[in-house]
This record gives structure tokens, sequence and C-alpha cells, in this order.
């Protein structure tokens, strides 16, 4: 059900005059169909999914990792791997899709390695504690998609 509100809240949002949310956190345990949902938003309204499980396995995975080790120790005891470090991977993965859209004309002057460090600490200083003044508001939806796939729509 918070699900089902959430989409109708997206589209609403996105066929009125005001724009669709910038960023749209999905939350949730262990096969709780996370990646299932999120494909299903990036189909139905066109997000980029970011999914910090798939960005920390693949750190983990390469070869000469920064976080490697520490990221699998973390994942084999059932851990959380530090935010930071997750930020850090969130980072470098947004970081890269901007300059690939500058490296291919986007035409934008803040594709740019120099301009994106300052877009993130912006963000970093700026947008979170825009997030916790709507999570007070109880303008941040958590869904629960808890259902099989098809009745979470």
């Amino acid at each position: 059900m918070f699900f089902a509100n959430f989409l109708r809240s997206i589209s609403k949002l996105t066929m009125s005059s005001m724009k669709k949310p910038a960023v749209v956190f999905v939350l949730g345990g262990p096969g709780a169909g996370k990646g299932t949902q999120c494909a299903n938003i990036v189909k139905e309204y066109g997000f980029v999914h970011l999914s910090a499980g798939d960005l920390l396995r693949a750190e983990r995975n390469k070869p000469g990792s920064r976080y490697g080790e520490m990221i699998e120790e973390h994942i084999r005891n059932g851990g959380i791997v530090p935010v930071e470090v997750t930020c850090s991977l969130i980072e470098k993965v947004c970081a890269q899709r901007c300059l690939e859209r500058g490296a291919a004309g986007s035409g934008r002057s803040d594709d740019n390695p120099e301009s994106l460090k300052k877009r993130f600490q912006t963000y970093m200083n700026d947008t979170m504690q825009i997030i916790k003044f709507y999570e007070k508001r109880n303008l941040v939806c958590r869904v629960d998609a808890s259902k099989p796939p098809d009745e979470v729509k």
C-alpha cells in the first residue's frame, strides 16, 4: 500500500508543474524486493538506480581495492559497511556518470571534476539537511515492499 501511494505521488508530481523528486531512497532488509521495485521505478519514471549493495560488491571484487577487504569482512559478518565508504562509492559512480555525460557533449559547464567536487560538497552540506527537514514533517515516504512485486505496484 505504501509503495502504491508512493508511485501515485511520483506520478502526480511528474504530471503537475512540479518536478519529480531528485532522489528517492529505497530501503529494506535483505530480500525485501528493493532491486525489483527499483527496476520498476526506473522503467516507469526514468530514474537512475544506484544500488549501494551492488556498488559495495563491485568494489569488493575489484583487484587492488582500497576498501575490498574491509567490505568483505563486513559482508561476511553480516555487518553494515561504514556510511563513509558507501557514500564515497556512490560519489565515484555519480561523478563518473556526470563526467561521461560531459564528454558526450551535455553542454553543461558543471560536468567537470572541479565542479563535481563542489557539487558533491553542496549536496552533503545542504541537501542532506533538506532530507532531514522533510523527514521530520513526515514527507519522506517509506514503502512496504514485502508483498510479491506485482502486488506492490
